[in-house]
């Protein structure tokens, strides 16, 4: 019968390893072998790109460099009054958005960390169930519901004698910033709630013992502590926002506003195409998104001295609510549930139903008819078949490359590996859009140009920042020593990879998975640039419909939707059971 090993076990043998020499000097060998192919690798990824993008506002024609330079483009952008204008609008516009998120997400964040109250998980589902639909699917919805004069709410509100001025109408400014607000509450929870979990509640008691407030106790107890994590999230929102085009091209129709990524979009897809304007443009958003960077670097370099985790054993009571205020917060996560997921989900089942949208449900016909030639036309299947191939390969590509540059960086701790591992990040602070013009422009004269593979490169150079992220944090729960065990046996550091830290980590494997497997099927902003008609994926369709059949659009986005929760449901059957097993 084979002995169970331990830890312990692991400690004793490898420090016969680590005497004579071996694993770190064995690890750094094989490093060497691949630190420079991974450096390709982001290079081709990431920095190639994002150069490209610089490159391309001062060339005269972007897909032929021997065409000379031209400053035409950044001086209409960099010295126009209007394009100034139009800057200054897109950060207030963006940093608007982030602000109003950052608080929802505080407040929720808190509400399930920190009270102790019967059905958390629930609520929890409640407030990231908006990530399975994209901002764009979100807006299709509420143009039904939310437009002035014709929306189904707002004849309701005409009915029940709402006065005008109190309707709102969500073909505005306002309307972008609550569908967006409602998108990226998820994004900015996910961030706070887990820097707010590992909070040690003993500070905060002891502020309260020493007579301060439950607010001055918060803002100068909770809040230095979870500033991180706050402006993180915050710039997190704010990059998105900026990037974000789908949302203001759709409700910005009536001239309501038009942002920055709007423009390029329309520089790019307009009747005379300028890719100058559009790199120079973008040039710009990048200057902004990394001064952003700068800033939030600068402001947590000090936190350090706020530092809530630590080798001591911590507390992490929960307030207990009376059940009054327990039936407040949960009325409050509701409504936030209602409008951010559930009221547009069944309005993109009614809409998918409908011949023709109508102000009331009673003058609609409704019929399976238009669902049903929408999801089997040959146009829809194509892109179905396309978006679940990109939805697997994507996610298996970014977790090979997470797992590499991770364990460069964090194991063989080779020079310019820790390098490595911000230039993989980087594209966080990159709108998609600017990512998407690079790879467009750098692979405008290959075979990869609209190919699948130039959507695949795309989406892995935007979703690499999610997945290293997520290993990091896996890789850091493994003790080393259990890897330098199985050396001592004889297997190789390939071996020891696949067979030892792999499916020790298989959690987090799981988890940046799903993660990725959800944000490529509703992404918009790089397909949308390098697509061909026979590379379309659902979302490029329904973006496609919504100027000539909104039905269509509402359509497509159920889809997308079933796919994702037929998807996750099987990760969940073929995943999690061996999880389960190991852990007990």
């Amino acid at each position: 019968m084979a002995s169970a090993f331990t830890v312990e076990d692991a400690h004793l043998d490898t420090t016969a390893l680590r005497t004579s020499g071996g694993t770190g000097a064995k690890r750094r060998v094989s490093g060497l072998f691949l630190l420079p192919v991974t450096w390709v690798i982001l290079g081709i990824l990431v920095l190639a790109p994002a150069g490209f993008v610089v490159l391309s506002s001062v060339l005269a024609d972007p897909t032929n460099p021997a065409a000379g330079f031209s400053l035409q483009a950044i001086k209409e952008v960099f010295a126009t009054p209007s394009m100034l204008v139009k800057l200054l609008q897109t950060v207030v516009f963006a940093v608007a958005i982030a602000a109003i998120t950052t608080v929802i997400a505080t407040l929720l964040s808190w509400s399930t960390t920190r009270l102790a109250m019967r059905g958390a998980r629930i609520r929890e589902t409640l407030i990231v169930a908006s990530l399975y639909l994209s901002p764009f699917i979100a807006a299709v919805a509420w143009i039904w519901l939310g437009t002035r004069g014709t929306g189904l709410i707002d004849k309701w509100e005409q009915s029940v004698g709402i006065p005008g001025f109190l309707q709102p109408d969500i073909m505005s400014v306002g309307g972008m910033v609550f569908i967006l607000v409602t998108h990226y509450v998820p994004y900015a929870y996910m961030f706070i709630s887990s820097s707010m979990a590992g909070l040690d509640t003993t500070l905060e008691e002891a502020s309260l013992v020493n007579g301060r407030g439950y607010f001055a106790t918060s803002l100068r107890v909770s809040f230095p502590m979870l500033r991180p994590a706050i402006l993180s999230a915050g710039l997190f929102v704010a990059i998105l926002a900026m990037g974000e085009f789908t949302v203001p091209s759709l409700l910005g129709q009536t001239g309501a506003f038009t942002p920055l990524s709007s423009t390029i979009y329309n520089a790019l897809n307009g009747a005379v195409q300028n890719i100058p304007l559009a790199g120079a443009i973008s040039t710009e958003l990048l200057i902004v998104c990394l001064a952003g960077l700068y800033l939030y670097q600068r402001s947590i370099r000090a936190s350090s001295r706020y530092t809530a985790v630590s080798g001591k054993g911590r507390r992490s009571d929960r307030i207990r609510l009376s059940r009054a205020t327990s039936a407040i917060v949960w009325i409050l996560t509701l409504i936030y549930g209602v409008f951010a997921f559930l009221l547009p989900l069944a309005t993109l089942v009614v809409m998918s139903l409908a011949k023709f949208l109508a102000p009331s449900l009673a003058d609609m016909k409704f019929s399976a008819e238009n669902l049903w030639q929408t999801l089997t036309s040959s146009e829809t299947l194509s892109a179905l078949g396309n978006s679940l191939i990109l939805a697997l390969v994507v996610p298996i590509v970014c977790i090979a490359l997470g797992i590499l540059i991770v364990y460069l960086s964090d194991r063989a701790r080779l020079p310019t590996s820790r390098a490595m591992t911000y230039v993989a990040t980087a594209p966080m602070a990159l709108p998609g859009l600017v990512i998407a013009l690079g790879v467009l422009l750098l692979y405008i004269r290959t075979p990869l140009y609209l190919t699948l593979g130039i959507i695949v490169i795309g989406l892995v150079a935007i979703s690499l920042t999610h997945a290293v992220r997520v290993v990091s944090n896996g890789f850091g729960q493994i003790d080393a020593s259990l890897e330098e065990a199985s050396q001592v046996t004889g297997a190789s550091r390939l071996r020891t990879v696949l067979l030892v830290l792999v499916p020790l980590i298989r959690p987090s494997l799981y988890a940046a998975f799903s993660l990725l497997f959800v944000l490529t099927l509703r992404e918009l902003n790089i397909p949308v640039l390098l697509y061909a008609p026979d590379t379309e994926t659902l979302s490029v369709v329904a973006w496609n419909f919504s100027e000539s059949s909104i039905t269509g659009a509402a359509a497509i986005g159920l889809l997308q939707v079933v796919v994702m929760l037929i998807g996750m449901g099987l990760l969940r059957l073929i995943i999690m059971p061996p999880i389960r097993r190991k852990l007990a």
